[in-house]
């Protein structure tokens, strides 16, 4: 045996006895999920792995020669879920990224695999998301259009139904704002191995460690700082009547799989 070999054989038994449980960990954009996926990659430091969204969108873009990008925000979801697939095929241990839930990863790989992600209550999420990506002109995800102009666009109805999309599972094509969709995405959520809740980590963070046998603690980062001055979209009831109707799809995934917070 080369020198080689022994040291992939020690690594290997390493890492079974200091990280032996595998995950996934769905990274909802705008639900806490770059403190979490931080959390749990510290303590899977032996063998871990991300996708920047950033880098996979331009890998994408430089690939396909494309130059339609709201269609590539689209599309660029099923390079990211083969990537995923790519890194649990290589047994990595500890695997975070923006990615939709996928049949074929949970069919294979749910008996080695915990699938865990962490939702937030879709109207404030909406709204986390549309300033996170306003006013960054070389963003990939970049939003131009001030927010009550952006209320009216095809994106901000996607954006609307962001669990739906993220965890029905159905080819991209299909409509994400259907009953099927929806339905779909709260049979996936129920599916995971752990579902937490941004607004009370506590027992997110005692289910992530009754999964996987290892505990960790969740910070805050990423968060976006309030313009000083603004005032909130939610303190406008017209607005948050407009908002809460795009959010409908999402709102029925929150409160199937969060009845107790249900948003009305």
């Amino acid at each position: 045996m080369s020198l080689v070999d022994i040291g992939k054989s020690f690594s290997h038994t390493l890492r079974e006895k200091l990280v032996p449980q595998r995950f996934v960990f769905h990274h909802v954009p705008k639900c806490g999920g770059t403190s979490v996926g931080r959390a749990l990659r510290k303590r899977y430091i032996l063998s871990q792995a991300t996708v920047v969204p950033e880098s996979s969108f331009r890998a994408f873009e430089a690939f396909t020669g494309r130059e339609d990008r709201q269609q590539m925000l689209i599309d660029v979801l099923d390079l990211r879920e083969q990537m995923m697939l790519y890194h649990m095929f290589e047994d990595v241990r500890g695997i975070s990224l923006h990615v939709r839930f996928s049949n074929v990863a949970h069919d294979r790989f749910r008996d080695l695999y915990k699938f865990i992600t962490v939702l937030r209550e879709p109207v404030s999420r909406f709204i986390s998301h549309y300033h996170w990506s306003y006013g960054k002109p070389h963003a990939h995800a970049r939003i131009e259009e001030d927010f009550e102009t952006f209320l009216s666009t095809e994106r901000a109805r996607r954006m609307g139904a962001t669990y739906v999309e993220y965890f029905c599972g159905l080819p991209k094509d299909e409509s994400i704002t259907s009953d099927v969709a929806i339905a779909a995405a709260i049979g996936n959520l129920k599916r995971l191995d752990v579902v937490g809740n941004l607004a009370d980590l506590g027992p997110f963070e005692r289910d992530i460690q009754s999964a996987l046998g290892v505990r960790i603690r969740i910070g805050r980062e990423n968060v976006r700082k309030k313009r000083p001055g603004s005032q909130s979209e939610l303190d406008n009831p017209a607005l948050r009547a407009r908002i809460e109707e795009i959010c409908a799809p999402d709102i029925a995934v929150w409160n199937a799989i969060f009845p107790q917070q249900v948003v009305k």
